[in-house]
C-alpha cells in the first residue's frame, strides 16, 4: 500500500523557477510529500509507437497537456516538454494539468494557485485545494468548501458544496448534504442533488448509483438502469472497457463484444491505445485488441498529444 511520509529535513534550493520568474526559495519540508515506491521506480514517457522518447528518471509524471507535462525530481514538481526540456524548474509541493492554459500548483505556505506556461504566477496562491480549468472555469477550496474561479481568479461560484467535480459538457458534479447535483456554468442547479455517486458527463452521459441501483444519467436527468457488473457506458473511439468474471476487454455501443475479455485492468482508449495489464506488467493495445507496446511497464498514464507516461521498475 502506498502511503505518504513527511520528510523532517530542511532543504534550500536555488534558482527554482523558469523563463526568469523569481522566486522564495526556501522549502518548508513539511509540505513535501513522498511515496516509498518512489525509490524502486522511474517514470519516464513513451511516444505512440512505444519508443522511449524521455528517459525514465523522475519519481512521479502526468500525461502531457496543453504540451507540457508535470514531473516530480527531488520531491518537487516542475514542467518538461515532450523533448524532455525542463521549461518550469522542480519547485512545487504538488502540481495539476494544464489545461486553457494554465495549472493548479501548491505554492510556499501550502497554498494553490495558478501558473502559465511560462511559470508566472497568474491566480495568487490561496486555496486549500485547487483543480484544472474546464470550460474556464477551475473549482477551488476554501474553508473546507468548494466553489469555482474564472481564469482571473474571480470567484463565479462561491465555495458552497461539499465536493465538485470539473465541468464536462457543460455541467459539474457538486456534492450537497451527501448527494450528488449537476451545476451549469451560471451556477443553476441543473440536476438535483440525489444521487450517491455520479461521474462526470461524457458523451451526453454519467454513470451514477441511485438507491443502490447503478445506470446512466443524461442531461435532462433522465435514468436508465444498467447492469454495473458487465460493462462501464464512457466510450472512447466507440469503445468501453467490459468485465466479465474477474477479466476485463471492450465492448461496442451494442453491447457486443469485440475484444475477448483477458485483462486484469483496461482503461478507456486514448488516442486508439488504451492501457491493459497481464500478470504483473502494463502494456498498450489498439482498437482492434492487438497489443502494441509490449507488457513491461508497472504502470502507465494513457496517451495524450502523442506520448504516454511509464513507469520502470529500478529493482
Amino acid at each position: 500500500m502506498r502511503f505518504h511520509a513527511t520528510i523532517l529535513i530542511s532543504l534550500a534550493v536555488l534558482m527554482l523557477t523558469g523563463c526568469g520568474q523569481k522566486s522564495d526559495t526556501t522549502i518548508d519540508a513539511n509540505l513535501i510529500e513522498t511515496d516509498p515506491i518512489e525509490a524502486t521506480q522511474k517514470w519516464g514517457f513513451i511516444d505512440w509507437y512505444g519508443r522511449l522518447i524521455v528517459e525514465p528518471s523522475y519519481q512521479k509524471a502526468r500525461s502531457f497537456s496543453d504540451g507540457l507535462a508535470a514531473v516530480k525530481k527531488d520531491n518537487l514538481w516542475g514542467y518538461i516538454d515532450p523533448q524532455g526540456q525542463m521549461l518550469i524548474k522542480p519547485q512545487y509541493y504538488s502540481a495539476g494539468d494544464f489545461t486553457d492554459g494554465l495549472a493548479p500548483v501548491r505554492m510556499k505556505g501550502g497554498k494553490w494557485g495558478y501558473i502559465d506556461k511560462s511559470g508566472a504566477t497568474t491566480v495568487e496562491p490561496s486555496f486549500e485545494e485547487a483543480r484544472g480549468f474546464s470550460g474556464g472555469l477551475a473549482p477551488v477550496k476554501e474553508s473546507g468548501l468548494w466553489g469555482f474561479i474564472d481564469k482571473t481568479g474571480n470567484l463565479v461560484m462561491k465555495p458552497q458544496y461539499e465536493d465538485v467535480k470539473p465541468f464536462s459538457d457543460g455541467l459539474a458534479a457538486v456534492l450537497v448534504e451527501g448527494k450528488w447535483g449537476f451545476v451549469n456554468t451560471t451556477g443553476k442547479m441543473q440536476i438535483e442533488p440525489k444521487y450517491d455517486t455520479v461521474t462526470s458527463f461524457a458523451d451526453g452521459v454519467s454513470e451514477v448509483f441511485l438507491d443502490g441501483q447503478f445506470g446512466i444519467l443524461d442531461s435532462n436527468d433522465y435514468f436508465q438502469v444498467r447492469d454495473q457488473t458487465e460493462s462501464k457506458t464512457i466510450y472512447s473511439d466507440g469503445l468501453a472497457p467490459y468485465k466479465k468474471g474477474n477479466k476485463w476487454g471492450y465492448a461496442d455501443r451494442k453491447g457486443q463484444i469485440v475484444i475477448t475479455p483477458a485483462f486484469l485492468r483496461a482503461e478507456k482508449f486514448s488516442e486508439k491505445r488504451a492501457i491493459v495489464k497481464k500478470l504483473t506488467k502494463i502494456g498498450f493495445i489498439d482498437n482492434k485488441g492487438k497489443l502494441i507496446i509490449p507488457y513491461k511497464y508497472v504502470d502507465a498514464q494513457p496517451f495524450s498529444g502523442g506520448y504516454a507516461a511509464v513507469c520502470v521498475s529500478t529493482d
